[in-house]
C-alpha cells in the first residue's frame, strides 16, 4: 500500500484549494489501495473545514506565516525540515504539493520519495519570478499535474504533466426545482473572485429583479469593502454576503442560477458542484471555466470583465425558466465526467507509474 502525504498551508480554513484537497485526500483513502495524510503547515490544531474520511492522518506542522522575505525564507526551511522528518519517520512514498510555493519546495525532500506537483491556479497568474523559479524546479520533479488542458500547455519544460481535473464534492440525490429567485456565488472574497464586477453589474438591473436576490457565501479580507460597495451602490435588498458554511450543497439546491465572477480561475470547483445540482451558470470566460461550461448549452461564458454582457446574460436568465430548466438538464449530463470514481481511475493509473 502506497503511503502518501498531501501538503497544504492550513486545511483548517475554508476554500477551493481545501475543498479539493479533502476531496483528493478521501478518493484516495476511501480506494483502500493508499494509505493517505494530509500536512497542514499552519494551522496548531482542529479539524480539516471540509468532512475527511477517519482513515485520513491530518498532521499540524503550526509553522508561523511571515511576510518578510528573509524570515519567509527561513520558515520554508522549516517546513522542508520538518516534511524530510515526517517523510523518513512515516516512510511516505509520495508527497503531493498544492501550490506552487510548496511544489518548488518539494525539490529539497528526500529522494526516497516521489515528487508530484499540483498546480490550483492558472500559470500566467502566477509573478514572472515565481515563473522562472518552476522552469528551473519543476523539472527535477516527477510529475506536475494541472486540472486544464489550456494549462498544460504551459508546463512544456517538463516530460510528465498530466491533466486532472477536481472531482465532485458531493453527489445529491436530487436538484434544484430552479423556482426560487435567488442567485448565488461561491468564493472567498478575494480580489480574484471579482465579487465586486458582480456588485456592479447586478447595479445595472437593481431596476430589474423583480424580487430576485443574490447571495454571496463566502470570506476573505475584501468582506468589509464589498459589504461598503452593495450598501454605496444601493443593493442592501438584493445582494447579502453569508458566512462559508460545510452545509453548501443545501445552497445549491435552493438556488436557480450560480454565478461567477472571477478575473481568474485555475478549474472553478464551485462550477461542477453547482452543475451537479442542476444549476445553470453564468460566468466569465476564463480558462478554467470555458472547459467546465459550455456556451448557450448549459451556461452563459462572458467575455472577461464585462459587466454589461453579464448583466444581460443573468436577466435573461432570471426571465426565462424554460432556458434555466434547459440549461439545468444539460448541466447534469456534462458533469457525469468529474464524479468521484471517474476522477479516480486517472490519478490510480498516474500513481501505478511511480
Amino acid at each position: 500500500m502506497k503511503k502518501i502525504a498531501i501538503v497544504i498551508f492550513d486545511i483548517t480554513k475554508y476554500g477551493g484549494t481545501e475543498r479539493a484537497v479533502s476531496n483528493l485526500a478521501n478518493l484516495l483513502a476511501e480506494s483502500k489501495k493508499y494509505s493517505v495524510s494530509i500536512v497542514s503547515i499552519h494551522s496548531v490544531s482542529g479539524k480539516a473545514a471540509y468532512a475527511t474520511n477517519t482513515d485520513i492522518c491530518l498532521y499540524h506542522l503550526g509553522l508561523i506565516h511571515y511576510n518578510t522575505k528573509i524570515l519567509r525564507l527561513h520558515l520554508y526551511w522549516k517546513i522542508i525540515e520538518k516534511l524530510n522528518w515526517l517523510c523518513k519517520e512515516k516512510n511516505i512514498d509520495v508527497v503531493f504539493g498544492t501550490t506552487h510555493a510548496i511544489n518548488i519546495m518539494l525539490y529539497f525532500l528526500l529522494k526516497i520519495v516521489k515528487t508530484i506537483a499540483c498546480e490550483h491556479v492558472q500559470y500566467v497568474v502566477a509573478p514572472l519570478s515565481s515563473r522562472l523559479i518552476r522552469k528551473i524546479i519543476y523539472p527535477y520533479l516527477d510529475v506536475i499535474v494541472v486540472l486544464t488542458l489550456s494549462d498544460k500547455k504551459y508546463y512544456y519544460f517538463h516530460d510528465n504533466v498530466s491533466v486532472i481535473p477536481n472531482s465532485l464534492s458531493f453527489q445529491p440525490s436530487r436538484q434544484s426545482e430552479l423556482t426560487n429567485k435567488t442567485i448565488l456565488a461561491v468564493g472567498r472574497l478575494t480580489y480574484e473572485k471579482g465579487f465586486d464586477l458582480l456588485i456592479d453589474a447586478v447595479s445595472l438591473i437593481k431596476f430589474k429583479c423583480n424580487g430576485w436576490n443574490i447571495k454571496i457565501i463566502g470570506s476573505g479580507e475584501n468582506e468589509s469593502e464589498l459589504k461598503k460597495k452593495i450598501q454605496f451602490q444601493g443593493l442592501g435588498d438584493i445582494i447579502k454576503i453569508y458566512p462559508a458554511t460545510d452545509a453548501i450543497m443545501q445552497e445549491y439546491l435552493e438556488a436557480s442560477i450560480f454565478v461567477l465572477s472571477s478575473r481568474y480561475e485555475g478549474f472553478g470547483l464551485v462550477l461542477i458542484e453547482a452543475q451537479s445540482c442542476g444549476l445553470p451558470i453564468v460566468s466569465f470566460n476564463c480558462p478554467g471555466p470555458a472547459e467546465i461550461i459550455h456556451h448557450n448549452e448549459d451556461g452563459l461564458l462572458i467575455k472577461k470583465r464585462d459587466i454589461n454582457k453579464f448583466s444581460e446574460a443573468l436577466l435573461e436568465l432570471m426571465r426565462n425558466s424554460e432556458k434555466r430548466i434547459q440549461f439545468g438538464k444539460k448541466a447534469l449530463q456534462n458533469v457525469a465526467k468529474y464524479k468521484p470514481e471517474n476522477v479516480f481511475v486517472l490519478w490510480d493509473k498516474l500513481l501505478d507509474t511511480l
